[in-house]
């Protein structure tokens, strides 16, 4: 992703999320709810996501996506703030800058470096714990209603903006001016409310959870140190304004915390580690794990040393990324993440049915680890197994509906099959949960045409494609 293409993407978050009306109450979602309601605000979640998740910069990695999760829904655990806010989903963008943004419907977005940059659980916890308060006090309701419901006209054209980025970034510049100028001066005035909002739930939910909630305060405090040493603010502090009023407010709700020791998971270093060699070229990635007195025996570089092996997997050298792996898993606990590596490690070097039997041992101890399932999946669809991964892929999908990585898979194994009509209804599915209903109605009409679908089968097509007419249409009326 461009310099500028990340300009549009932190301007336009920043506006859905942070710079918003905002009144000095402890609730304010009632009021809120009469512009723009649950169902709205996921729908216009949805649609941002939907180019977010084809950006090249969306960094799809189920190991380092879900310990995120895991973070932000433990601190979901212990909120009382949520109402109908139900959905979140948490998601990562690798992207050098630091900074993590809430869209409307629950989707709170992190950067690859601000992970890098947290010192420990608690401070990736903090900001995450920070994010979810913008969305449980429905800000960008609350700035929809102070703007006299004109915002979406002014997102849409936003959006269209950033899109235009991709081909013409001096062009999308003056959209993007063009759409937010009318808006910027005026919730300026009121963004430093909302902060503080946020500060003060979010603090209220580390304190109910096991982290520690100084992190926010040491964090913050950090982020505003690294604006010394480069050009201009970290873009969170851009987007999250850190005044010296609301630091010293955020120390002071901490002053009387009783101190509290917490000791990190022994997944977060292994993330730090993996998410350092995931970004950039495979040849960057390895180059900053070189040069390095790494010592198996000391517990620390651990971590860094599985990320080494991760590096020298993606430059395929796969014979040293295994031996090195092998001695990172003799002197550590298991984890999932030893054996999901080792396994695709051995999927890559064409022992294809060992790495099966890997996979199949990594799930005995970890039936429900996504990046396990997944390869386990892959390595039987390689083998020319699809019927076994179809059983895989049916028992995921019934114990969770929304993946649609599930149905991606799930295509390809009735492709595999030679049954045209239920891999394109798969892939339909697919597109659905990605909030693309034309292309699912493209995949439908594709699987009425294959002709080797039963009776019931086709009935099923039929029956969603007029689920899926009706759910258009009811969007058209809404638009009128």
């Amino acid at each position: 992703m461009s310099t500028m293409k990340r300009w549009l993407l932190f301007l336009y978050v920043s506006m859905l999320s942070v710079h918003l009306t905002a009144y000095e109450l402890p609730d304010l979602g009632d009021s809120s709810s009469m512009t723009l309601s649950s169902k709205d605000e996921m729908a216009l979640g949805r649609q941002v996501m939907q180019e977010i998740r084809a950006d090249p910069a969306y960094f799809n990695d189920p190991e380092s996506v879900d310990f995120v999760s895991s973070v932000g829904h433990r601190l979901l655990a212990v909120s009382d703030d949520l109402g109908d806010q139900h959905h979140f989903e948490f998601f990562i963008l690798e992207d050098p800058t630091l900074n993590a943004f809430a869209l409307p419907g629950g989707f709170i977005g992190v950067h690859t470096a601000l992970i890098e940059a947290a010192d420990n659980e608690s401070e990736l916890a903090s900001v995450l714990a920070h994010e979810i308060s913008h969305v449980t006090q429905h800000h960008i309701a609350r700035a929809m209603e102070d703007q006299n419901k004109n915002l979406p006209l002014s997102l849409a054209a936003m959006a269209a903006a950033i899109l235009a980025a991709r081909s013409s970034p001096d062009g999308a510049m003056g959209g993007v001016v063009g759409a937010q100028a009318g808006m910027v001066q005026a919730q300026l005035n009121f963004s430093r409310g909302n902060e503080r909002e946020a500060d003060r739930l979010g603090i209220r939910r580390l304190l109910k959870t096991d982290y520690d909630p100084r992190a926010m305060a040491t964090f913050f405090t950090k982020l505003g140190r690294y604006g010394r040493f480069y050009e201009g603010a970290p873009a969170f502090l851009q987007t999250h304004p850190l005044t010296t009023e609301r630091l010293a407010e955020i120390q002071d709700r901490l002053q009387n915390v009783p101190y509290r020791q917490v000791q990190d998971g022994p997944d977060f270093a292994l993330i730090k580690a993996r998410i350092q060699a995931l970004v950039g070229t495979p040849h960057e990635a390895l180059e900053s794990f070189q040069n390095h007195d790494y010592d198996i025996h000391r517990s620390e570089d651990v971590p860094l040393l599985y990320g080494k092996a991760v590096a020298l997997w993606r430059s395929r050298a796969y014979g040293e990324a295994q031996s090195l792996l092998e001695q990172v898993r003799a002197v550590s606990p298991p984890n999932a993440l030893f054996d999901s590596l080792r396994a695709q490690i051995t999927l890559d070097s064409g022992h294809v049915h060992q790495a099966i039997l890997q996979f199949q041992h990594g799930l005995q101890r970890f039936p429900d680890e996504r990046a396990l399932n997944y390869g386990y999946i892959t390595a039987l669809l390689t083998a020319g197994l699809p019927e076994q991964a179809l059983k895989i892929i049916n028992e995921r999908i019934s114990l969770t509906s929304s993946d649609e990585q599930l149905y991606e898979f799930q295509s390809q194994a009735y492709s595999a099959l030679n049954q045209q009509m239920m891999s394109h209804e798969a892939l339909a599915h697919a597109y659905l949960l990605l909030d693309n209903p034309s292309a699912a109605m493209d995949q439908l009409q594709i699987a009425l045409g294959a002709g080797d679908g039963n009776f019931y089968q086709k009935s099923q097509v039929e029956a969603t494609m007029r689920e899926i007419k009706a759910e258009l249409a009811a969007r058209k009326g809404n638009k009128k």
